[in-house]
């Protein structure tokens, strides 16, 4: 059984695209805040959505606070690389000396993975950010991590780069994330799904590539858009004979009931898949319900994080 994610410092949050990766973020950032941990949330390189979930701007490069006690950044591999850069260089005239120039800008884009090491490389180093005092800046960095094909490549690439490249300041540092990245007591992945066809399979070999090829801790499975349980099958029944005594005399009556039975045929529908990701998946399975609200913010990402907060902190 997984510990609670609070336990850990750097949580990964990874799925097919559109099934609520972000939402599963905010959500779990929230909870985080709430229980006192300096959150920051990473976006990659992406069109941001945490900020907006709590009514605020983008965040840019800069790290944002958007709700007491939790952040958010959306890491971009330019200005990562100037820092970086700058980080060990020290002078900016020395970085411009090194980077700015068109050898170094060809070789830049001539290698494979480079944006990708750039963007997990500032992710991996708010993790080890300390203060004057030597206390972490962040108690807790979420990672948003890219759909499915892509997570899985940016997760492996430090594995990849070390098959090569052994020795070296890169290979030093390159082998410091993957360390971060494969240790229990530091990180944590969790996997987002939807109860449908496509995200079921896409979670299934995702949780395979983690076990296999990744390494990486395993957390939860978070299977998003649930749908509640409305009716037993004796109460479907009654539902059945209303709706045939009522006959036409009641359009509202007809319409309410019709909408009863597209519900009942949508969780339906989605057991099947909810029963194969619990047998196909070897992650603590959590279920967070399908909300009927017609704007999705706040409101909404307070609701499943106090979901959340009970079954994972």
């Amino acid at each position: 059984m997984s510990s609670g994610y609070l336990d850990k410092r750097f949580v990964i949050v990874a799925g097919k695209g559109g099934v609520g990766k972000s939402t599963m973020c905010a959500a779990l950032g929230l909870a985080a805040a709430r229980a006192g941990k300096r959150t920051i949330i990473a976006e990659l390189n992406t069109r941001e959505k945490a900020p907006h979930f709590f009514g605020k701007p983008d965040s840019g490069y800069d790290a944002q606070e958007i709700f007491e006690n939790l952040y958010s950044i959306n890491i971009q591999p330019e200005p990562a690389l100037h820092e970086y850069g700058l980080m060990k260089l020290k002078f900016e005239r020395v970085f411009k000396l090194v980077f700015e120039n068109e050898a170094m800008q060809r070789l830049l884009r001539m290698v494979p993975g480079m944006n990708e090491l750039i963007l997990l490389g500032k992710a991996f180093n708010l993790e080890r950010e300390r203060t004057r005092r030597g206390d972490p800046v962040w108690d807790l960095i979420i990672v948003d991590a890219p759909a499915t094909g892509h997570g899985v490549s940016l997760l492996r690439l430090p594995q990849v780069i070390l098959e090569v490249s052994r020795s070296g300041p890169m290979a030093e540092e390159v082998r410091a994330m993957r360390d971060l990245l494969t240790d229990p007591a530091r990180t944590m992945l969790n996997l987002v799904s939807l109860p449908e066809e496509m995200p079921v399979k896409e979670t299934i070999m995702l949780a395979d590539q983690v076990e296999q090829i990744l390494r990486i801790p395993k957390g939860y499975l978070l299977i998003n858009g649930v749908f509640p349980v409305l009716a037993t099958a004796e109460e479907r029944g009654w539902l059945s004979t209303l709706g045939e005594a009522a006959g036409g005399a009641d359009p509202r009556l007809g319409r309410a009931l019709t909408c009863i039975d597209a519900m009942v045929a949508r969780r339906d529908l989605q057991e099947g898949y909810l029963a194969e990701l619990r047998r196909r998946v070897p992650l603590p399975a959590i279920e967070v319900p399908f909300l009927f609200q017609r704007e999705f913010g706040f409101d909404a990402i307070d609701v499943i994080s106090r979901q959340l907060a009970d079954v994972m902190v």
